[in-house]
């Protein structure tokens, strides 16, 4: 064991001198803070501080841990480099010590310098700011309550830009928000990072240079205006919503590809998740173009490369790979160089690691053994969490009586939640009424309205009876679907709503509003209806545009080519994400600017498009000719790399496509495969059926067929791992009409 433990060092070393070499030393200061108590800490010889209304905080720890493997998994950072402060240790002056001692002090030129921070974010008052609401962006440190000021984003310049000066790489990630105004749309009761700003004036005149214009990367969770929220990731745990879509961003980048795409991949996934939160990229072009942070240390030759750490017991071992490395469990790995030694993924271990089982071959394998992978299979799909308020009382009599209350009391009476924010939510949840507003709970008496102030606007969440419930389910559960204890972690609930002198239901998604239409990929709400089979038929329908959007691919197969649409009227690329009714487009393939120094190889390739409502249209290649001359870049050899690939492929032979009604956000696929697809069916379908499954399938068409069916369960599908997805979202919009 001596011996593979050399080999294992060795190889870490050799990683690290290589990234060493090309970008100076890696430091990191990871802030995450969920208690905000101060229940350990001193009391200071202050004044008492204005009440904030001071929330903890569930994923701040999760996303702390989660991004410490992930530099040093992904980017070579050393542990002894990574400096971490949490909960109670992030105290105001800790913080502004470990800047100046662990960041500021020791950078250096070609330096790779490394911010984070999760927790609640405000706003600070002050006089002679030159911004126009006369307010400084902050952070919130752990000693908040006790009456310790905020660290403003004027205080937080000088040290970033000192460590620009020293020539060091900087990049900030900051996943909190300044906006505590509260939720939007249908109050779902998801924790946000943000509290009421701080009304003492600090009269701070100074206007210090923003970081990003000098060449730093600042990654922030949340416009100014905006919620950053936390949710409840694949793996059970809470977590920052920005950091969980940002690490996968990570995972699944491209050695060198430029930060601005790896924004790009984490917008997405926000986009899907939580179309209310829409993150910032700032930096400079040459910043944008220059990888997040440093060459990733854990890829080689387009091959995902694991190290084994040691024996766990008789055929079992513990591998320095996991989910970081996108490996999961069932794929199989091979010895490099010995294709009869093989190895299956039994579970992962955190971030990093994961565990296997010898499935033939060698019975001893040393620590520092190198694997690769040869199978890999699909993860379980994430389900589609719904929340259904159930009641065993007839609700249409109460809502009668609700709303002649607040007809009485010149209420508003709110129809739909997401088209206007009611500043009252009074709903039935845990076999009671209670009334939400500013994100406060609080449960009613006799009188459901007793408390409510007159002249405001309401929304009355009304439950679903029972048997309405049972007969939206039919016999049977709703597969790929979950049900939640609360709104907190749900995708969708069932609003119920009294119009039109009767009750209506839709499936609604919480805090979000008609102004988060042109970033959702999901529609924000269905059609309100009381027919039970019509809202399970729009479930399904849920339910498969989700899995679509989250359906993985290999991390280790990479497309060296990405989507681009085109006018086909003077021929420019559509460079702001709108697509306009009635104009035609093509589509194109444009090689990756990270790419263009490797060998390119001929693969199949397939494009579809996706609308809200669930329907797929096939756009490359023609349905008409089937699965024919989609072999691309085009090469008289097979098998060899193209000398010289196109930087741009027309994809020619597909149809024009004009965009028409519904208008609204439409996501294209762009698949690369080694294999060809004879089936077409799995990519193109309508209404909510899925294709008739046959033997003819091959494992990458029977697991884009289990996505269609929403059925992708705990049951891994193996394919080999030589294809990938990538999704460009777009928004269509009607033409707007010439003035006469």
């Amino acid at each position: 064991m001596m011996k593979g433990s050399l080999i294992l060092a060795l190889v870490s070393l050799l990683c690290a001198s290589v990234l060493n070499a090309q970008t100076g030393r890696s430091r990191a200061l990871l802030i995450g803070i969920n208690d905000y108590s101060a229940s350990s800490l001193p009391a200071p010889e202050r004044s008492a501080p204005p009440d904030r209304a001071w929330a903890n905080l569930d994923g701040a720890l999760n996303d702390v841990e989660m991004m410490r493997e992930l530099l040093v998994a992904l980017y070579g950072f050393q542990r002894e480099d990574i400096a971490v402060l949490e909960d109670q240790q992030a105290t105001r002056e800790a913080i502004l010590q470990a800047l100046q001692k662990h960041l500021l002090a020791p950078a250096q030129k070609d330096d790779v310098v490394f911010f984070y921070f999760s927790g609640h974010g405000s706003q600070v008052r002050n006089s002679l700011s030159r911004e126009e609401d006369r307010l400084d962006e902050s952070l919130i440190p752990a000693d908040s309550r006790l009456g310790a000021n905020d660290i403003r984003d004027k205080e937080l310049l000088p040290f970033f830009n000192g460590i620009l000066d020293q020539g060091a790489r900087l990049t900030i990630v900051l996943d909190a928000c300044h906006s505590g105004s509260g939720a939007r749309g249908l109050d779902g009761g998801m924790r946000y990072r943000a509290i009421r700003p701080d009304s003492r004036d600090v009269a701070d005149a100074r206007n210090p240079e923003s970081p990003e214009s000098r060449g730093a990367l600042v990654l922030s969770a949340a416009q100014d205006f905006d919620l950053a929220f936390e949710t409840l990731g694949d793996d059970g745990k809470i977590r920052g919503a920005f950091s969980w879509a940002l690490a996968r961003a990570m995972r699944d980048a491209d050695p060198g590809e430029p930060a601005s795409d790896t924004f790009l991949r984490a917008r997405a996934r926000l986009q899907a998740e939580r179309p209310a939160q829409d993150p910032v990229f700032a930096a400079n072009a040459d910043a944008r173009r220059n990888p997040l942070l440093g060459i990733r240390a854990n890829r080689r030759n387009d091959r995902e490369v694991i190290a084994i750490e040691k024996s766990l017991g008789p055929g079992t071992y513990l591998l320095q790979g996991g989910w970081a490395s996108g490996v999961t469990v069932g794929s199989e790995l091979r010895l490099v160089g010995r294709d009869d030694v093989r190895l299956e993924v039994a579970s992962l271990s955190g971030v990093a690691h994961s565990t296997a089982r010898v499935l033939s071959g060698a019975p001893l394998l040393h620590s520092g053994a190198l694997l690769e992978l040869v199978s890999w299979a699909a993860p379980p799909s994430p389900p589609l969490r719904v929340w259904i308020p159930r009641a065993n009382f007839e609700v249409l009599p109460i809502a009668r009586s609700l709303r002649k209350t607040a007809a009485k009391r010149r209420m508003r009476w709110i129809e739909d939640p997401t088209e206007r924010t009611p500043a009252h939510l009074l709903r039935w949840r845990d076999q009671g009424w209670e009334v939400v507003a500013k994100g406060r709970r609080r449960k009613c008496g006799d009188g459901l309205l007793d408390g409510v102030r007159s002249r405001t606007s309401l929304f009355v969440h009304l439950p679903a009876h029972s048997q309405f419930i049972d007969a939206i389910f039919g016999e049977s559960e709703i597969s790929g679907t979950e049900l939640t204890a609360g709104p907190e972690t749900a995708d969708y609930v069932l609003a119920g709503r009294f119009a039109h002198d009767r009750i209506e239901y839709a499936w609604v998604r919480p805090s979000a509003s008609i102004r988060d239409h042109a970033r959702s990929v999901l529609p924000l709400r269905t059609a309100w209806t009381d027919d039970a089979v019509s809202l399970r038929e729009n479930l399904v329908r849920l339910r498969r545009v989700q899995a679509w959007h989250g359906l993985p691919s290999p991390s280790a197969f990479r497309s060296h080519y990405r989507l681009a649409v085109r006018h086909l009227d003077g021929g420019q690329f559509v460079e702001n994400g709108k697509l306009v009714g009635g104009v035609r487009y093509g589509l194109v393939l444009r090689q990756r600017e990270s790419s263009r120094a490797e060998p390119v190889y001929s693969r199949y390739v397939y494009v579809f498009a996706i609308d809200s409502n669930g329907k797929s249209v096939l756009l490359y290649p023609s349905p008409e000719r089937g699965s024919v001359e989609n072999l691309l870049p085009f090469t008289t050899t097979p098998g060899e790399p193209l000398r010289r690939p196109p930087v741009e492929i027309p994809l020619i032979g597909t149809r024009r496509f004009v965009v028409a009604e519904p208008y609204g956000i439409d996501t294209y696929f762009l698949l690369f495969t080694d294999e060809q697809l004879p089936n077409l069916a799995s990519l193109q379908w309508l209404g909510v059926r899925a294709p008739h499954m046959s033997a003819r399938y091959s494992p990458l068409e029977e697991l884009l067929a289990s996505t269609l069916a929403g059925t992708r369960g705990s049951d891994p599908i193996r394919t080999t791992p030589n294809w990938s997805i990538d999704k460009v979202v777009f928004e269509s919009v009607p033409r707007k009409r010439s003035a006469r």
